[in-house]
C-alpha cells in the first residue's frame, strides 16, 4: 500500500472508509473518488434542506403562535408534551434565558423538535387548531410526519459525515422539493432553481468504470 494512500485511511479511519472501499471492491482510488463525490452532494443537499428547516420551524411557530396562546413554546406550556418542555427548557438555556428574544430560541430548537410536533400525540392539542395553517392546501399530517422523518435521517448523516452514496438521493430531492412547495410556493420555486443537487447526482463516478475503449468511442 502506498503512504499516502495508508495516510489518508489513518486519517480518515478504516470503519470510515470501509463502505466506500466494499462498494468499489476495495479500490482505494476508487474509493476516496466516492468518498469525494459523497461530501459534494451532501453539501449540497445541506444547502436546500437548510432553507426547509428554517423555513418549517418558522411557519410552525408563526401558525401556533397565531391560533394558540402566545406562550405554546415555554417550558411550562399547557399543549406541549414533558419531553418538548424539556426541549425547549434547554433551548431557553442555549438562548440565553428566560429573557432571549422569540426567535432565537425557535433557531435553538433542533429539526427533530419541530418534527416532532406533527406526530399523533398532537393532534388534537396543535395540528387541528394550529399547524395545519403552516402549510398551503390540504396536507396529510400522518404522511408529511413520515416524509420529514426521512428528511431528518437524512440530514443526520449528513451533519455526522455519514455515507448518503446508498441512498435512493433522487427520491430524497423529490421529497424535499415537494415538502417546501407545501410550505410555501416561493420557496419550493427557489430550492428548484438554486439546488445544486440534480446536477452532482448525473456526475455520480460509474462503478465499474468505463474501458478505455467505452471512454473514447
Amino acid at each position: 500500500m502506498p503512504r499516502s494512500e495508508w495516510d489518508m485511511q489513518r486519517l480518515l479511519s478504516p470503519a470510515r472508509m470501509r463502505p466506500y472501499l466494499a462498494a468499489r471492491d476495495e479500490h482505494w482510488e476508487h474509493a476516496i473518488t466516492l468518498y469525494d463525490w459523497n461530501t459534494r452532494v451532501a453539501a449540497a443537499f445541506f444547502e436546500s434542506v437548510h432553507y426547509l428547516e428554517v423555513a418549517l420551524r418558522n411557519a410552525l411557530d408563526s401558525a401556533a403562535s397565531t391560533h394558540l396562546d402566545g406562550s405554546w413554546l415555554s417550558p411550562t406550556s399547557t399543549v406541549l408534551t414533558p419531553r418538548s418542555r424539556a426541549a425547549v427548557s434547554l433551548a431557553l438555556r442555549h438562548a440565553g434565558g428566560s429573557q432571549a428574544p422569540h426567535g432565537k430560541l425557535v433557531a435553538e430548537l433542533p429539526f427533530g423538535f419541530w418534527w416532532s410536533l406533527l406526530a399523533d400525540e398532537y393532534n388534537r392539542l396543535l395540528w387541528q387548531p394550529a399547524l395545519r395553517h403552516a402549510f398551503d392546501g390540504t396536507v396529510r399530517r400522518r404522511r408529511l410526519h413520515a416524509e420529514l422523518d426521512e428528511v431528518r435521517r437524512l440530514r443526520n448523516r449528513i451533519a455526522h459525515h455519514e455515507p448518503i452514496h446508498t441512498r435512493p438521493l433522487e427520491e430524497d430531492l423529490a421529497r424535499v422539493l415537494d415538502i417546501a412547495r407545501r410550505i410555501g410556493r416561493a420557496l419550493g420555486e427557489h430550492l428548484e432553481a438554486t439546488t445544486r443537487v440534480s446536477v452532482l447526482i448525473d456526475e455520480r463516478p460509474t462503478w465499474p468504470p468505463p474501458t478505455h475503449r467505452q471512454q473514447t468511442a
